[in-house]
């Protein structure tokens, strides 16, 4: 008896030390374990604190942008928005939500930012604040930007145009490289999930 109790003991252990089974993504890594970033104060488009905490109790799909930008940023953002639309079967706690983070405080206001992301059709979230927060946030998260001259007192802002997606523990979870399709997002998001 004493024998197959501790045989039990033995195989409950080698169970527990087993590692989670890794989830394969088609077109991101999946970061194992998720990174939880350091503090920071941001503030959301429509005038509220965006910190550390307010990334928990939901999947966010992250990404690094400005409202001046041309090409990628509006594109970027209305196939997360398709992303979205994708996933309309799954119950609405696990739908992600959508958070644009601007490298471009200088111009992108709440305000401004407010008015950008209401021409997408899906709910994003606007964030901006000092430069000295985004750059650190930017920079820890793995996110190049640098401000580039057009003449005269115009610029552009060149940018990563990666996706991160954080985890319902407010953890960085996977990062996903361009280019970016809706339906390869939505389906490891899924995987991410254990649906997929």
């Amino acid at each position: 008896m004493l024998l197959l109790a501790a045989g039990a003991g033995a195989l409950v252990a080698k169970q527990q030390l087993q590692p989670s089974p890794v989830v394969e993504l088609v077109n991101g890594t999946r970061l194992s374990p998720p990174r939880e970033p350091s503090a920071f104060a941001l503030v959301s488009h429509t005038g509220a604190p965006f910190v550390r905490d307010t990334l928990r109790g939901q999947w966010t799909l992250m990404f690094f942008g400005f409202t001046h930008c041309p090409g990628i940023c509006p594109m970027t953002l209305t196939t997360l928005a398709d992303v979205r639309k994708r996933l309309h079967d799954l119950p609405a706690p696990e739908l992600p939500r959508i958070v644009l983070v601007s490298v471009d405080p200088e111009r992108d206001t709440p305000a401004r930012m407010a008015e950008y992301v209401t021409e997408f059709d899906a709910p994003i979230v606007g964030v901006t604040g000092p430069a000295q927060e985004i750059d650190e946030f930017a920079s820890e998260l793995g996110i190049a930007h640098r401000k580039v001259p057009t003449g005269g007192d115009d610029y552009m802002m060149d940018h990563s145009a990666v996706v991160l997606l954080f985890d319902p523990e407010g953890r960085e979870a996977a990062v996903f490289s361009p280019p970016h399709t809706a339906e390869q997002l939505a389906a490891d998001y899924r995987r991410m999930l254990g649906r997929g």
